[in-house]
């Protein structure tokens, strides 16, 4: 700019020199001129490689580099331009960094969570949704962003809810279940969410298929605690009514009633101290003294037990126990009722005539018990259910004989709790053969 200034002020003094004198400062004029021509060159080529590097920091600055410029050194305004682009960058460079992992952060969390959590717009478009949503409802994997609840979803329960949320101010709850093979209930929440003046909704769906399955464990529970109670105490209140009411005084009939009384009584007593001891044992405070169990011993000692109800039936049990076989880890007495109650299982269940076979033998690191018989049968239907509490094949035959429906329940938990396991085989005509297995003593 200066030297323009001194050029333009040259030319309007050589104006008024007088034509004489002019040959005389022309070379100089001259001289003069071409040193400016050359200044200016150079200055106009450093401005325009300032202005080319900041035009290129901030193209990069578009393009998400947000690098900063060496420092320039000058004291004009392109200077000062760079110095504030350069802070202009840093703030922009460390916001942008602090966002980034805020949403880094976001996604982990939302992506670890066992819950599913989806973003629907306004108009019902799913603008996010986590891993678990996907998985839940049974979606290919990163299928449903960008698509409506109606396109990507096939629950019209859950459309309904968010589309309450959708233009309310309260959230919404409810509950779903999905699924076609494998039914799981969740708990719904749809929350009307405001951002930019637009309206969209936030997802939840939480997995309560294990508490609604302990709510009807609960139920059925207390339903067949009630109903195996109800038929001993409706036998002895009215087997006592009757004495009560005159039969004390007949002699023919009055001690079998006391008799039936008691029976019924015992049968009471048998299904408390069972349900005791299975409350105990799924509280885990089931006492085991854990010590080195002779097989031979603990199959004998039953089988003698149960002798004696299988040969009033005409039933003939044989035996077939490993010789030498290594002593098991375990409660001999737990792990005498749990042998005890199979075999009682199979004299009541096999017909007379029939035939139970009590088997040991090593296999592995465990010694695998088998009680066969021939009698009745399992169904295959009730085979996965028959060592739940209360369930039986034939309930009227099992209360016959007293049975309270919680023998095999037991007896799972106890081999369970010993690093066992139990399972059966059976069909129905053919009998059935019922395994369990107890860790060698190291």
């Amino acid at each position: 700019m200066i030297c323009l200034a001194l050029v333009a002020a040259i030319l309007f003094a050589v104006q008024w020199v007088s034509p004489a004198t002019l040959p005389k400062i022309l070379p100089a004029v001259l001289v003069f001129l071409f040193l400016a021509a050359i200044a200016l060159y150079f200055s106009y080529r450093s401005v325009s490689v300032r202005i080319r590097r900041l035009q290129v920091i901030t193209e990069r600055a578009a393009a998400g580099d947000f690098e900063v410029l060496e420092r320039d050194h000058g004291h004009d305004e392109l200077a000062e331009l760079a110095g504030a682009l350069n802070r202009a960058l840093a703030g922009l460079g460390q916001t942008i960094h602090t966002l980034t992992d805020e949403r880094n952060r976001s996604s982990a969390i939302l992506g670890s969570m066992v819950e599913g959590v989806a973003v629907v717009a306004g108009d019902e478009r799913i603008l996010f949704c986590n891993w678990a949503f996907e998985q839940i409802l049974e979606l290919p994997e990163g299928s449903s962003q960008g698509r409506t609840l109606v396109e990507a979803l096939r629950q019209a329960d859950l459309i309904a809810l968010v589309r309450q949320a959708l233009p309310g101010a309260e959230e919404v709850t409810g509950e779903v279940e999905v699924g076609t093979v494998r039914r799981r209930n969740f708990s719904v929440t749809a929350a009307p969410v405001r951002a930019a003046g637009a309206n969209g909704a936030v997802l939840v769906l939480h997995d309560i298929t294990e508490l609604r399955r302990l709510e009807r464990v609960r139920r059925d529970f207390v339903a067949n605690v009630s109903h195996e109670f109800k038929t001993p105490l409706t036998a002895i209140q009215g087997f006592a009514e009757t004495l009560l009411n005159g039969a004390l005084d007949d002699r023919a009939n009055r001690k079998r009633f006391v008799e039936i009384i008691r029976e019924h009584a015992r049968r009471l007593a048998r299904l408390t101290d069972d349900l005791l001891k299975l409350s105990r044992i799924e509280a885990g405070r089931l006492e085991l003294e854990i010590r080195p169990v002779p097989v031979e011993a603990l199959v004998n000692g039953c089988v003698e037990t149960a002798r004696l109800k299988a040969e009033a039936k005409g039933i003939e049990i044989h035996v077939e126990t490993q010789k030498g076989a290594p002593p098991i880890r375990g409660d001999g007495v737990q792990l005498g009722e749990v042998l005890q109650n199979l075999l009682d299982n199979a004299v009541q269940y096999t017909p007379a005539g029939g035939r139970i076979e009590v088997i040991s033998c090593a296999n592995g690191q465990s010694v695998v018990f088998t009680v066969a018989d021939t009698g009745i049968g399992v169904p295959e239907a009730d085979l996965e259910r028959i060592f739940e509490r209360f369930y039986r094949v034939d309930a009227a035959r099992s209360r016959e004989a007293g049975g309270t429906g919680l023998g095999l329940s037991i007896a799972r938990h106890i081999v369970e709790a010993h690093g066992g396991r139990v399972w059966v085989e059976s069909a129905v005509g053919l009998g059935s053969r019922f395994h369990f297995s107890i860790p060698i003593a190291g």
